[in-house]
């Protein structure tokens, strides 16, 4: 089973890592490209929001690939902390989908797709979900 769980681990910051490429490739490609897009407003800044990401999503996966060999994380199925591995699973997905969200929103500032009080409203946002869900982690981990 730990095996099993550290393959997983593996897959997942490969995926990661693979995504981090990608978006430094595309800032490189971007950058070159900038005085060639006049369909994007802020091409000249573009570049600056794909690196950005590409970098987040390379720091994301070299802390997955170093959560493989955490020890607490590999814990068999069956054992009475299974409820543990689920919460674990379910701020996983919370912190997917939070980084893929503030990505979004890099990207879209960098490329001068949004102006100032669109991107305070969408940061409010996000961060009114992380306050939602911080209070959330709190009052379950009291109620345990």
């Amino acid at each position: 089973m730990k095996a099993n769980m550290e393959k997983k681990y593996k897959a997942v910051s490969a995926v990661w890592a693979v995504l981090g490429v990608l978006f430094l490739a595309g800032a490189f490609a971007v950058f070159l490209m900038r005085h060639d897009m006049p369909q994007i407003p802020g091409a000249e800044l573009a570049h600056i929001g794909f690196l950005i990401v590409g970098i987040l999503f390379l720091i994301i996966s070299i802390a997955v690939y170093n959560m493989a060999k955490e020890k607490d994380a590999m814990i068999e199925e069956k054992d009475e902390r299974s409820q543990i591995i689920s919460g674990k699973a379910g701020n996983t997905a919370f912190f997917i989908q939070t980084v893929l969200i503030v990505s979004a929103l890099f990207l879209l500032c960098f490329m001068g797709f949004t102006n100032v009080p669109v991107m305070i409203s969408l940061l409010c946002i996000v961060a009114a979900s992380v306050l939602v869900y911080v209070i959330s982690v709190v009052y379950y981990k009291q109620k345990m």
